[in-house]
């Protein structure tokens, strides 16, 4: 009923939202969906007064003030239009936007009947005319979710230091984790190509399997024994979109527009340790390891390419 997705970047948690609502067969009219940012506000959510500009007859102009419903009231209104069908608010980068204020006063609202003939149904009520007046299975101005509206979130757990979300509002979501393992398609792994590494200074290049590529880093970047930076900075399986029948060229290209930047300043130069690094000790700028890859050079340290190896080797 209420389900936050959260991993690493590019685990596919909105797949995930997806795939969960395909699942229970509603149509498009009955999927409402929006994007927390930091300046999303209450009134966006749930809605405000904004001005109406109308002609009349004889040229002159009127200007109005209606009411212009949100996202979450127009969830609400087609949930009460009828309770036996589900739908479904879908609310992406939740940790992006100030959770508390975007919510306010709904944030009662979020606690549910476990069990009796209001199963489902808010446990508490809340009062607002402007919100009830278009639903006619609401006799006063007393609002409550019903069991068939679903709220459905994604989290980025690399921005959970955007905005951070109180124990209260928490407890009231089931965290439903989608791991950084790479998921399988039949056989192979989705999404996974050959990656050329450079692995010396002469220029070797050996053929990588992305999913190991990514695999490595991740266990490189969270392994105490390399970087210890923690699983918030590891990456997902989806990070990068290859491009279906994509050269090695055109992959080169996506890690060097998608992924560098990322490992550059989110990775290490959120590293502290003197002594392990992920690049090379020669590579002392951004502009230096773009430049460095662009042109086959070696650009990741030998710490990192023995990590590889014995990632390879199922020794990690």
């Amino acid at each position: 009923m209420q389900i936050i997705y959260y991993g690493a970047p590019g685990t596919g948690k909105s797949y995930s939202v997806d795939e969960l609502v395909k699942t229970s067969g509603v149509g498009d009219d009955r999927i409402f969906r929006t994007t927390f940012h930091p300046e999303y506000t209450y009134n966006d959510f749930v809605g405000q007064l904004l001005p109406k500009v109308q002609k009349t007859a004889s040229g002159a102009t009127n200007i109005s003030y209606e009411f212009t419903k949100g996202i979450f009231t127009r969830a609400l209104e087609k949930a009460y239009e009828d309770t036996s069908k589900k739908v479904f608010l879908i609310i992406e980068e939740m940790s992006r936007g100030d959770c508390a204020g975007i919510f306010g006063d709904i944030f009662q609202l979020l606690d549910r009947e476990s069990s009796g003939v209001n199963k489902g149904y808010s446990k508490y009520f809340i009062n607002n005319d402007i919100i009830a007046k278009d639903i006619i299975a609401i006799a006063d101005d007393k609002i409550k979710l019903p069991p068939n509206l679903n709220i459905l979130g994604t989290v980025n757990t690399s921005d959970q230091n955007v905005f951070v979300m109180d124990t209260a509002f928490k407890r009231r979501f089931e965290w439903h984790y989608i791991s950084t393992k790479p998921e399988p398609v039949g056989g192979p792994y989705k999404n996974d190509i050959d990656i050329e590494v450079v692995t010396d200074n002469a220029g070797t290049k050996k053929l990588v399997k992305w999913v190991n590529i990514y695999g490595a880093l991740n266990k490189f970047i969270s392994d105490s024994r390399f970087l210890g930076l923690g699983e918030d900075k590891q990456l997902g399986q989806f990070f990068i979109e290859f491009k279906v029948g994509g050269t090695l060229s055109d992959h080169k290209n996506q890690i060097k527009n998608k992924l560098l930047h990322y490992l550059w300043s989110d990775i290490h130069k959120s590293c502290y340790s003197t002594e392990i690094s992920l690049f090379d000790s020669s590579i002392t700028s951004f502009s230096e390891l773009y430049d460095a890859y662009e042109v086959d050079k070696k650009v990741y340290s030998d710490k990192f390419l023995e990590c590889i190896e014995l990632w390879l080797k199922g020794k990690l």
